[in-house]
């Protein structure tokens, strides 16, 4: 059987889904895969109110827009964040297609309202196209885990949470190598990697990439004192900085 999870999701978590209306509205969509239309809600980002601003996560008042991100086909399931729906390279179709071809038989009965089954459903099937579908998969791939681990937390699966920063972090990492990342980028990647490095317990990553946010000219004054206050909650742990 072909299962788009990793042995560790549970499955039967409970998420505060909360559809409202003054912040999404209905969309319609072509499905650059099979050519199907439908519609489907989406987020309005100008109606947003942040809350509490972080490099990992940004919350808002009312509304979790982390839960309506991904946008999913009815029929073929090909899913994507709903900015990139329809951004697949044309090259890759017939690939998109064998990829998913196997695992929609074992996925649940698609419905238009979204439960929170249906929430990781459509991450991990985001995280299923990325691969095939776009150029500098890493970066993607990376955001899709990390808002995984967010949403794993809010459903209070702490091993889950840990599990999925783990695969940001990697895939982060990985992007340093495989990708030209321009240097006005490496403050926020790096102080991202150093966090979640501090979410998994690998303290000698999150130190190191701390300090490159610390030194770097392209930091901002903010992810400076974000990254000082990181390391000073370290050494309050006591995690040998």
């Amino acid at each position: 059987m072909s299962s788009i999870y990793p042995g560790g999701h549970k499955g039967g978590y409970q998420l505060k889904l909360k559809e409202d209306s003054a912040y999404m509205s209905p969309g319609s969509f072509h499905c650059p895969i099979c050519g199907g239309s439908f519609k489907a809600l989406k987020i309005r980002d100008v109606k947003l109110i942040p809350l509490k601003v972080g490099e990992l996560r940004t919350q808002y008042k009312d509304v979790e827009p982390l839960y309506y991100e991904i946008t999913s086909c009815p029929n073929c399931r090909y899913s994507a964040q709903t900015p990139l729906f329809d951004k697949l390279l044309t090259s890759r179709k017939k690939m998109m297609r064998e990829k998913l071809t196997p695992y929609i038989p074992h996925l649940a009965p698609f419905s238009d309202a979204i439960t929170s089954d249906a929430v990781f459903e459509r991450y991990y099937l985001a995280l299923l196209c990325y691969g095939t579908a776009f150029a500098d998969r890493e970066l993607m791939e990376a955001g899709i885990w990390l808002k995984l681990s967010n949403i794993y937390a809010d459903a209070e699966d702490a091993d889950m949470e840990a599990y999925a920063a783990g695969e940001a972090q990697k895939l982060y990492l990985a992007a340093f190598q495989t990708l030209r990342i321009p240097p006005m980028k490496f403050p926020s990647l790096n102080l991202r990697i150093g966090l979640l490095s501090v979410k998994i317990g690998d303290v000698r990553t999150a130190r190191d990439f701390f300090y490159k946010v610390k030194i770097d000219p392209n930091s901002t004054r903010l992810q400076k004192d974000t990254a000082d206050d990181a390391i000073n909650d370290m050494k309050s742990a006591g995690e040998g900085l």
